[in-house]
């Protein structure tokens, strides 16, 4: 058998084609993978970008939608959101927030893009309604705040999740203006009323806080004592109250109504027991402001105008005096009376406050009190009264009219007529006086004597 030889040149043949096969199966499956992905691979996010927080780089978009809904989910259970209202403070349910997790991954940039959301209305109203603010939702911007909470929404924001409902309030940064005052005439002299009214001018009444005239009087560095003034100035604040959406807690009355308040108007203060106090149920902050004109105090209550305008209307019930008769046997018959105490009417008044809207409307209306003053009954004095005695019916006599006595009672008591001792003497008239009266009498029979025995009686015959 004829022995081959090495042929350099074969041998480079084979060499290079078995390269050429092996590089041509290592670019074919690099490329060929490249070639694939780019062909039937989804396209994956690049460098930076997000959405709200999450990153997304390299992530496609099959990739991306279970971790954003993973991470919106987590968000609403850890990060609550809170309306807040002074001290007041309600959790927003996770379902006023909408998520478009698809919609968003399908129109993101090139960089940190926002989630698409929706708010749902209804539920953020009826989280204010817990609030329980009378007329906040008037006063309320629901507009700005639906476009707040959906920015927060759409960040996935972690932080500043208390969200204040002062900040989106119509009158938010409004003038301020007078929207209630009252007068009351002030009795006599009133040097601590002067006092207490230049301590409590401009004093505030925050959000929702709740005001004590006598923790007021404190707070500026002066004490409540039990006097008239304490009362006038009660009664002051009270009446520029009743025509606000003010909430009244404690509020006393007298047992008779004062001369300087009005029916329905008047708050009685007892440093010791009895208060007046109401809260400021708005989210803005009032003060009020006093003036003392002559015989006037004048009450003011200064801020950002009311949800509606307020009115009083008393209804009025009128109780009159009785008459209480008391006896006293130092005087001389019951006709006789002395007034001891004189009698005043009783009232009862409804007190009851009115709402009405821009357009004149009424709204609402509001019972606030019923006060009642008793009325003081007559006292008057009289004599115990005279048993009058029976006297039994006698006809005239002969020569006395028959006709009612002409004087009136009382009587002029006769002594000489015991069956009725009041019977009038009537001088003039016959028969009145008892020495008048006519005397009627046999003629008394003269005796007969024997004119032949003197001395001896006869029997009357005539022998």
């Amino acid at each position: 058998m004829a022995k081959r030889e090495f042929n350099p040149k074969n041998f480079l043949v084979i060499f290079a084609s078995l390269s050429l096969a092996a590089l041509f199966l290592f670019f074919f499956s690099h490329l060929g993978t490249k070639v694939y992905s780019n062909i039937f691979e989804e396209e994956k996010y690049g460098t930076g970008v997000a959405i709200a927080s999450i990153p997304l780089e390299n992530l496609s978009k099959s990739e991306a939608l279970p971790l954003v809904n993973e991470k919106v989910s987590q968000w609403q259970n850890e990060h609550p959101v809170y309306l807040v209202y002074n001290e007041q403070k309600v959790k927003l349910p996770s379902d006023v927030w909408q998520f478009q997790v698809e919609d968003s991954l399908k129109n993101l940039s090139d960089s940190v893009s926002p989630l698409l959301v929706n708010v749902n209305k209804e539920t953020v109203e009826k989280s204010i309604q817990q609030l329980q603010v009378s007329g906040l939702t008037e006063l309320l911007d629901e507009e700005m705040l639906h476009a707040h909470l959906k920015k927060i929404g759409s960040t996935l924001q972690t932080n500043e999740l208390e969200i204040p409902i002062n900040e989106f309030l119509t009158t938010f940064g409004q003038a301020e203006e007078v929207v209630s005052e009252s007068t009351i005439k002030l009795p006599g002299e009133h040097v601590l009323l002067e006092d207490w009214v230049e301590g409590l001018e401009n004093y505030e009444m925050k959000p929702g806080e709740v005001f004590s005239l006598i923790g007021a009087l404190e707070e500026v560095d002066m004490t409540a004592q039990d006097s008239i003034d304490l009362n006038v100035l009660a009664s002051g604040i009270y009446g520029a109250i009743q025509k606000t959406n003010f909430s009244i807690i404690e509020r006393h009355t007298s047992r008779e109504l004062p001369d300087y308040a009005s029916l329905g108007y008047e708050a009685l203060v007892k440093p010791q027991d009895m208060d007046l106090a109401f809260k400021n149920t708005n989210a803005s902050s009032y003060k009020f402001n006093f003036m003392m004109d002559g015989n006037n105090l004048s009450v003011s209550i200064v801020g950002v105008p009311l949800p509606y305008t307020y009115t009083v209307k008393v209804d009025k019930q009128v109780f009159e005096p009785k008459t209480i008769i008391h006896f006293n046997d130092q005087l001389a018959s019951i006709l006789s009376a002395v007034t001891v105490s004189g009698g005043r009417e009783g009232y009862l008044a409804t007190v009851y406050r009115k709402s009405f809207g821009s357009g004149g409307e009424e709204v609402a209306s509001e019972k606030l009190a019923e006060d009642f003053y008793p009325p003081r009954h007559r006292i008057e004095e009289r004599g115990y009264p005279v048993e009058e005695e029976e006297t039994p019916e006698t006809t005239p006599e002969e020569g006395t009219p028959g006709t009612p006595y002409p004087y009136p009672f009382p009587y002029y008591p006769d002594p000489n007529n015991p069956m009725n001792p009041y019977v009038p003497v009537m001088p003039g008239i016959p028969g009145t006086d008892p020495s008048d009266k006519p005397t009627t009498s046999k003629p008394v029979p003269e005796k007969e004597t024997n004119s032949s025995n003197p001395g001896k009686e006869s029997d009357g015959e005539i022998k």
